[in-house]
Order: C-alpha cells, then sequence, then structure tokens
C-alpha cells in the first residue's frame, strides 16, 4: 500500500477550509481553539500522557470542522526506551441540540499514527487511523471545558492497532 504524504493532508486540510460556505446572517462563525492533556491506551505503545491542540470553525450551528495535533509520550519504561507519537486529525463534529446547559457532540475524521523516539522498533512507520468519540462540553463565561473519549483505528500495513485516549480541557 502505497503511503500518503504528512505534507498531502495539510493541503487538502487547507483546501476544505477555503472551500467552506460562508455564513447565514446571524451566524458567528469565528474558529474556537482548545488545548487539552489525554492519556492514551495504545495497542501499539501501550499507556501514555499527553496534550493535544485543536482549532475549529463551524460550519453551521451543528456543525464544524476541527483540526487537531496531539503529543503523547509513552514514558513508563523510562526515557531511553520511549515512544513518542504524534498524532494530526482531521474531524467532522456535530453538536447534538439539547436544552441543558452542557452540550454533548460526537466526531469522527482520519489521521496519522506519527512515532518517533529512541524505544521505536526498527522500520515501524507513519500509519493512517480512522477516528470517532463523543464528547460533552461545559460553558463558562468566557471559555468553556470539554471532556471526550476518541477511539481510533490505527491502521497498518499487516494489522489493525486501537488507540483509545481520553481527553479533558479547555476551549477560549
Amino acid at each position: 500500500m502505497k503511503k500518503v504524504p504528512f505534507y498531502t493532508l495539510a493541503v487538502v486540510v487547507g483546501l476544505f477550509f477555503l472551500m467552506r460556505p460562508g455564513p447565514a446572517d446571524g451566524q458567528d462563525l469565528s474558529p474556537r481553539f482548545g488545548l487539552s492533556l489525554n492519556t492514551i491506551v495504545s495497542t501499539e505503545d501501550g499507556f501514555g500522557p499527553g496534550v493535544r491542540f485543536r482549532a475549529s470553525a463551524p460550519v453551521n450551528r451543528e456543525l464544524s470542522i476541527g483540526v487537531d495535533l496531539g503529543l503523547t509520550g509513552f514514558v513508563l519504561g523510562g526515557r531511553d526506551e520511549a515512544t513518542y507519537v504524534t498524532d494530526p486529525q482531521l474531524s467532522a463534529i456535530v453538536s447534538i441540540p439539547s436544552d441543558s446547559p452542557r452540550m454533548t457532540y460526537v466526531l469522527g475524521g482520519v489521521g496519522a499514527y506519527v512515532p518517533f523516539g529512541p524505544g521505536l522498533e526498527e522500520g515501524r512507520q507513519t500509519e493512517p487511523t480512522l477516528n470517532i468519540g463523543i464528547g460533552q462540553v461545559q460553558p463558562l463565561t468566557d471559555t468553556s471545558i470539554f471532556y471526550e473519549i476518541n477511539l481510533g483505528l490505527i491502521i497498518g500495513e499487516d494489522d489493525l492497532g486501537l488507540q483509545i485516549p481520553l481527553r479533558g480541557g479547555i476551549i477560549f
């Protein structure tokens, strides 16, 4: 299977944002940014803590497009045996209408699982991922707190892996 270079994904994301439809009257389409802490359990690398950044832009009241970048360190065996993973993602985020002040959302998309570091097995490479998850947002005055679980299917050349990230953070 031929690999798609990371820069190709970046170009596709950029074109997608340029081609999104214009706003309806009175619709706030200002982008939102989020920063979170996460933990990942991965069949590829075990357990690791990390950080994640997300930028999202609303397409309409229920749909947003998000671009994420996370960094996780699988360091429980020490620095000499550590593996690090960066996992960029492009997601569609659908908000579920509710009368509650908390908002539930589902998200799904594509990404990559990019391992590196001194503990990396020889011949291991970047692998594409499919992601699906659910989360909840609690609005505050000017910011919001969120938490989510976003399962990832890691599609290897010869096998499949799974990553289960739990995230919690702030949206500003």
